[in-house]
């Protein structure tokens, strides 16, 4: 993986980019740096990266709506979710190189179908429902990125809206990130590079949410997320390419 001055750079620039573009459609930003971030880096060194970057990314996140936190919701959902990330983690260490990018880019791919079929159905869940929901949450992050559209839709479902399902969720995505890079600590895929990367991206996103918020207050809502549509299947096609080619 290279981490020379110039490298370092264009990672930094790939990540003020998808924070533009996932802060304009509300969700993707993982998704988008994992389509983006594995022809330079290696599909299988994509998903400790972006742990990394992660919890940087959702702390800032949190800080801002920490006052709206549901700590119910949010001890529930660790409690249920923690146990099947170190499972899928096992898994994702696991798999080569090809079978991780081919899960990648199908993941990116179905995000698009899934975000609109979850929009479109009002859940209505209680305690049970969310704890189960959470650990198809839980393994999916071990598994892959940009999978945030599972636990936001979760959060909707038990009635919270607003800050306090971006609060929770927010935490919630701390938590797992911070873990995540633990367990791929152990499991010999997050080296000093990969975490140097990581924190790269993490910081470099803040200058881009700020952008993000300027230009979502100029554009049409629809038009945001057909944009972020066509770049997220643009890049799952993208990844597949990379991963058989």
């Amino acid at each position: 993986m290279l981490l020379d001055p110039t490298a370092l750079a264009l990672v930094a620039a790939l990540g003020c980019i998808a924070a533009i573009v996932g802060g304009m459609g509300g969700f993707g930003t993982g998704i988008i740096l994992t389509a983006a971030l594995a022809p330079f880096i290696g599909v299988k060194a994509v998903i400790p990266v972006l742990a990394v970057a992660g919890a940087i990314i959702n702390g800032g996140r949190f800080w801002f709506y920490r006052h709206s936190l549901r700590r119910r919701q949010l001890a529930l959902v660790l409690a249920s979710s923690l146990p099947f990330l170190v499972l899928g983690t096992w898994i994702y260490s696991a798999l080569d190189a090809r079978a991780v990018g081919t899960v990648l880019g199908i993941v990116v791919i179905a995000s698009v179908p899934l975000r609109r079929a979850l929009n479109r159905r009002k859940m209505a869940l209680g305690n049970t429902g969310l704890a189960v929901g959470s650990t198809v949450f839980g393994l999916a992050s071990g598994l892959t990125s940009g999978v945030g559209v599972i636990l936001i839709s979760l959060l909707l479902g038990t009635g919270m809206s607003g800050s306090a399902v971006l609060a929770t969720d927010a935490l919630a995505s701390v938590v797992l990130d911070v873990c995540k890079a633990a367990l791929f600590q152990r499991f010999a895929l997050l080296d000093e590079q990969i975490f140097v990367t990581g924190v790269v991206i993490g910081v470099a996103t803040v200058p881009g949410s700020a952008i993000a918020a300027w230009l979502v207050n100029r554009m049409h809502a629809h038009l945001h997320v057909l944009f972020l549509e066509s770049l997220i299947l643009i890049g799952g096609a993208s990844l597949l390419w990379n991963s058989w080619r």
